[in-house]
């Protein structure tokens, strides 16, 4: 198998994680958005297990947030290793 033909498809294959990891970035965007407003929701009901259901959904915001954060990052990785590889072909 020749190198080029290698690099195509290596190309290929980050083209596909990088996009999949883009989805990802999206819905954890989403989901993180959807539960800060559950936790605004919770909170303002002035109830003591909805606050602490808030708090929960606060915590989930957060982790969906690290998510997207490290969805972005392996995607630009990513597209800096796709550059790489048309520079050499």
């Amino acid at each position: 198998m020749s190198s080029n033909h290698q690099d195509k498809q290596m190309s290929g294959t980050l083209e596909t994680i990088r996009h999949e990891l883009n989805r990802i970035q999206t819905i954890a965007g989403t989901l993180g958005t959807l539960e800060t407003k559950h936790f605004q929701d919770l909170t303002n009901a002035g109830d003591d297990r909805l606050n602490q259901i808030a708090v929960e959904e606060q915590s989930g915001a957060r982790q969906l947030g690290e998510i997207k954060q490290l969805c972005l990052s392996l995607a630009q990785q990513i597209q800096e290793l796709e550059g790489q590889i048309e520079t050499r072909e």
